[in-house]
């Protein structure tokens, strides 16, 4: 059987719903009992020629024990699937908390497809564990236990052939148990392989059909599906002969004690009654095992996915909550001969790297594709720790102040705005809840999107699809500033903000920008140099260093690699 210790400890404490399960299963099991020992007396009347008015009263409590047993399957399946619901909300619950505590550095390092898998796909599958199996496996214990030891009072030697059976279905198929772990868990990786790889091609097949690659990503995914397919032929061709060694035991333990009885009632070893007694009894001490048959495999899709589960609930966050939070200072940000290497990779992408940023100072820096300019993002918002060096606000280094205040204090703008399903009002709301809606309507007008917004057929309240798709790259990103501008953070990042968007959307998000940097400390990551121009310093990096360093004037009379840049950017343009 098929009780595991992770798995005990997964959900939490769930004693009570759990012993609510067994209980009802056993009020159940007594029940089907009760009703095989009523037929039992009801035939060894009738055999017995006492006639039918003599059952009339067993009849009756027949009746009685008929109705409460389906009155208490009701509940039993009621039971179980509340604490179906209540595993998978604590565990969820759990995984969330856990992937909230390991920060979005933990996501850029894995693939979205594999996290969606454990968050979803492997959380169901551990219902049927919880809610059927564990109850079922104390059921097996319990359930029989009982009626062998009533068995060995009318008839011992009947009660031992089952007794036996009953080991035979436990222990026999238990011996496969380590090769079915090993094909459980291949089945489940190749699950999760499909399951990524198709979310990628649902997530990009704008992409695919653009540049018509989607007969070669039909071809991924025929082979996933073929390893998927493979792999569970492998894990039923092992379960099969499990299912087989339980199917032949259920069926010969019953078989074998009805036969064994009969024999000793012509020999008149035993009474009609014992036989009528052991042929329903029989039944009821096998019929947990065949119901533990049925969900055992469905529990072992638990046991198989409650790993990847368990791996990423011990997962190390790449940064911790210092014991002693410090509060920030100013709005003075400080990298301080700053490295850093990205998990599992030798060069670094950033090399000491050295910059101070005075409140209300706007510094942009810019450089090639993989220069390090996200990089500087990550470290300062603490996505990611420094591998040297350090970074600081007000004076204070960031790993000493709490996540929650060093995030408070930064409003980002990125690239790719992302907008969550809802309102048009709960997307510019995520930059303070507690806003009204004429906080947010300020806000929208200062990010020059009011009047875009005001011309959808519900205004504010009109519905935003997934990922804001409906809306053009200019029109998130303006979203995305008033959400900048009601958070009203002292400290702004501006991540190639304008990148994406085309020359009438760049203007209008460039003005929404003049007024979201007053008075706020900026640092501007940009690859579009024509938007840095009015910057106060701009730093010019390569290969995670910085080799220029100056305001926009000063760096075209160097002529160096700045210089290049522009003019390769105005001959492109």
């Amino acid at each position: 059987m098929m009780v595991h210790r992770r798995l005990l400890t997964l959900a939490g404490d769930i004693r009570f719903p759990l012993a609510l399960n067994i209980v009802l299963g056993l009020a159940v099991a007594a029940a089907y009992i009760t009703q095989g020992l009523l037929v039992a007396q009801i035939l060894a009347r009738l055999l017995d020629g006492r006639g039918l008015e003599s059952t009339t009263w067993l009849l009756v409590w027949l009746a009685v024990v008929v109705a409460a047993r389906l009155v208490l399957l009701v509940l039993a399946e009621v039971a179980a699937q509340r604490t179906a619901h209540a595993v998978k909300e604590r565990v969820r619950g759990r995984l969330y908390d856990k992937l909230l505590h390991l920060g979005p550095g933990y996501l850029t390092l894995k693939r979205s497809g594999d996290v969606r898998t454990v968050l979803v796909d492997g959380v169901e599958a551990l219902e049927a564990y919880y809610s059927r199996y564990l109850p079922t496996v104390a059921l097996c214990l319990l359930g029989p236990s009982g009626i062998l030891i009533y068995l060995a009072t009318r008839d011992p030697i009947s009660a031992a052939i089952i007794a036996v059976c009953i080991v035979l279905i436990l222990v026999g198929p238990r011996l496969l148990d380590r090769m079915l772990a090993q094909k459980g868990a291949e089945n489940w990786e190749a699950y999760g392989r499909l399951s990524s790889d198709y979310l990628d091609v649902m997530q990009g097949m704008t992409t695919l059909k653009a540049f018509n690659a989607t007969a070669r990503e039909r071809l991924t995914l025929s082979r996933r599906a073929e390893e998927l397919r493979e792999a569970t032929m492998r894990q039923l061709g092992v379960s099969l002969v499990d299912s087989a060694v339980t199917t032949f035991g259920l069926l010969a333990g019953p078989a074998l004690a009805v036969g064994v009885a009969a024999m000793r009632l012509a020999s008149g070893s035993v009474d009609t009654l014992t036989l009528l007694l052991v042929l329903v009894l029989a039944r009821e001490c096998f019929r947990p095992l065949g119901d533990l048959s049925k969900y055992w495999h469905a529990g072992y899709i638990g046991i198989s996915s409650s790993k990847q589960i368990h791996d990423l609930l011990r997962e190390k966050p790449l940064v911790e909550e210092p014991a002693r939070p410090r509060p920030l200072g100013a709005a003075r940000v400080t990298f301080d001969n700053v490295t850093f290497r990205y998990p599992g990779r030798e060069r670094p992408a950033v090399r000491g790297f050295t910059l101070d940023i005075e409140p209300g100072e706007t510094v942009a820096v810019v450089g090639p594709s993989g220069a390090g300019k996200s990089t500087l993002v990550a470290l300062l918002l603490r996505y990611f720790d420094v591998t040297e060096g350090g970074v600081r606000i007000g004076g204070v280094n960031v790993r000493e102040a709490a996540l929650t205040d060093l995030r408070a204090m930064v409003a980002v703008v990125a690239q790719d705005t992302y907008l969550f399903t809802g309102t048009v009002a709960d997307n510019i709301r995520l930059g303070r809840r507690d806003a009204g809606d004429e906080e947010v309507v300020e806000a929208a007008k200062a990010a020059n999107i009011h009047d875009f917004v005001a011309g959808l057929p519900d205004g504010y309240a009109t519905a935003v699809s997934e990922r804001g798709l409906t809306l053009s790259g200019g029109q998130r990103q303006r979203v995305a500033i008033a959400r900048a501008l009601l958070a009203d953070a002292p400290i702004l990042v501006l991540d190639e903000a304008t990148s994406s968007v085309d020359a009438a959307g760049e203007a209008l998000i460039q003005d929404a920008l003049s007024r979201v940097t007053a008075g706020r400390t900026t640092l501007v990551v940009a690859h579009r140099l024509s938007t840095v121009r009015a910057a106060d310093r701009i730093v010019l990096m390569r290969d995670g260093e910085i080799r220029e360093i100056g305001d926009h004037h000063e760096l075209m009379g160097r002529d160096g690699d700045y210089a290049r840049l522009v003019a390769a950017q105005e001959v492109t343009a």
